[in-house]
This record gives C-alpha cells, structure tokens and sequence, in this order.
C-alpha cells in the first residue's frame, strides 16, 4: 500500500472537510440543503463511482471473485467486529442498553461516505467499486442484526433487510457487472458522464462531513460523555489492527487485503445517530462519537495504512 498517497488523499480530504465545516458556521445551512447534497451524493455521484470503475476495468473473471470475496469478507468482519465490540462492552460492565449503543458505534464504520470516495481516489475507480461491495455488506448486518438489537428482540425485520438491498448504488452494481458480463460497450460520452460525476463523490461527501460535524458541535459542543475513548479506541484502532493481522494470514491477494483494511479504519458510520434517535431516543452519544472519530481518523487512517506496511 502506498502510505504517501493514502496520507495525501486522507489530508486532502481533511482539508475539504474544515472548509465544509467554516462554510456551514458562515452560512445557515438548512436541513434541505443537506437532504439534496445526501441526495445528489447517494443517487448520482456514488453510482457514478461504481459504473465509472466498472466501465474502465475488464471486467474478468477474477474481479468476479474479488467481488463475491470483498462481500462475504464484510458480512464476516461486521458480525465479528459487533461480537467482539459486545464482548468488550461487558467486561467493562457497562449496562444493557449502554453496552448495545458502545458495541454498535465501535463496530460499524462510515464505509459509504468516507470508505468509497476514499478507496476510489487511494485505488482507483475499481477501488471505489469494491468499497462499495463492502457496504453492502455493512447494511445488510446493518438493517438485520443491529436494528433487532435496537428494537429489543422485538424479531427479526424482513422487510428492512429486503429494504436496505433497493438502492441506487445497489442498483448500479449489478447494471454494471451484469452490463460487463454480456459484453456491452457502453457509448464514450456514457463512459464520460460517469467519469465527471465521479469526481463529484468526493468533494461533495467531505464537504457534507464538515456541515454535520458544524451541526453536531453546535448542538453538543465539544463535552464528551464519560466512556467515549471506548467506541474511538475500538473504531480506530482495535479492530484495524486486529484486522491487520489476521488478514496478512490469508492467501487473499494484496489488493483486496489493502481495501479491507483502509475500510477496517473507517470512523463511526453517520448512520447511528439517526438510529439512536428512532430506537433509543438517545441522539447525543452517537453524535458526539461521529464528530470525534471522524476528526481522529485523519490521523489514524494514514497511521493504520503505515503499520500495514510493516
């Protein structure tokens, strides 16, 4: 892996975030102004990203393999990091409800905003493919696993789980791997198109980083609560580390391994603090940990990425 580009991708992406952030503390940033930048990032640019890295990779057997191996690796890892934030969380004696909350924000990373446009710019448009591939894996544990923790054992949601598989960037997957498999050559100013609209994945997913973290800050501030350097200790360094080394024990070729462990890295996904907010009525504890794991891991990203390395 190439430390030098992660870390200038990751500090690039760090500097977009901080002029997000001072824009939004400079102009009132209306919650529509957000709706259509989360529309514009998930229904436009990210399918862009998959079709983009579909339309200019021969689209081979192998790849094929890389596909069906990143998205059986995510399901696996999700469900290993949840068992194992859970099992931390009663060691140190946390309380029910308290320990379900700790477990999910340590588990689960921000793979779709952060994690694609990341992996497409470290490697390339087949990168921001197979990042994409790994979050579908995070919803599916997602809106099956964690939402029943969530409701209390209340049963298992089928209609969220059917649910979180129709999306758009879902969606492009298969148009695009199926488009590839019968030997389909898209026309040049396609191949165009979701070039130029790739590129808009990045910029605008920082840039709505830094208005959250505005918004979040200015709700919270910068108080903590109690027991926050749990979720950040798992999140960024437990599990990348635990991942690095049981992955560099795998016959997995180093690209795949390489992806695997930037998204291992990836801060507390945005998601939670919705999902506490309908589940738990609890919105502060997983936005205060979004704000500060995202902050962090411009550290912690480059640093996971250099000691992969070794």
């Amino acid at each position: 892996m190439d430390v030098t580009l992660v870390a200038t991708s990751v500090a690039v992406m760090g500097i977009i975030i901080a002029l997000g952030f001072f824009f939004a503390y400079k102009v009132s940033i209306t919650a529509e102004v957000k709706r259509t930048l989360i529309l514009i990032i998930l229904n436009i640019a990210v399918p862009s990203i998959i079709l983009n890295g579909i339309f200019n990779t021969d689209v081979t057997d192998e790849l094929l393999n890389q596909v069906i191996i990143i998205f059986l690796i995510s399901i696996i890892f999700h469900l290993i990091a949840l068992i194992l934030a859970w099992t931390f969380a009663k060691v140190f004696r946390f309380e029910s409800v308290f320990a379900k909350k700790m477990a999910i924000l340590a588990a689960f990373g921000n793979t779709g905003f952060i994690g694609i446009p990341l992996c497409a710019a470290i490697f390339g448009p087949v990168g921001g493919l197979m990042a994409a591939i790994f979050d579908a894996g995070l919803d599916l544990i997602l809106f099956s696993v964690v939402i029943y923790m969530l409701q209390s054992g209340n049963g298992l949601p089928l209609r969220q789980v059917l649910k979180s598989f129709i999306n758009i960037p879902l969606v492009a997957v298969i148009v695009g791997l199926t488009s590839a498999f019968i030997g389909f050559n898209p026309p040049e100013f396609v191949n165009q198109l979701t070039g130029y609209l790739a590129g808009l994945a990045a910029p605008l997913a920082m840039l709505y980083i830094g208005m959250l973290l505005q918004d979040l800050f200015k709700k919270s501030g910068f108080s903590v609560y109690k027991h926050i350097w749990f979720p950040l200790s798992i999140r960024l360094f437990a599990i990348p580390l635990l991942t690095m080394v049981i992955i560099s024990f795998t016959p997995l070729d180093d690209f795949v391994k390489n992806i695997v462990i930037i998204l291992s890295a990836m801060p507390t996904f945005t998601l939670s603090a919705i999902l506490f907010a309908r589940y738990l009525k609890d919105e502060e504890t997983a936005v205060m940990t979004i704000a500060f794991s995202t902050i962090l891991s411009l550290s912690t990203i480059p640093l996971i990425s250099y000691l992969s390395t070794l």
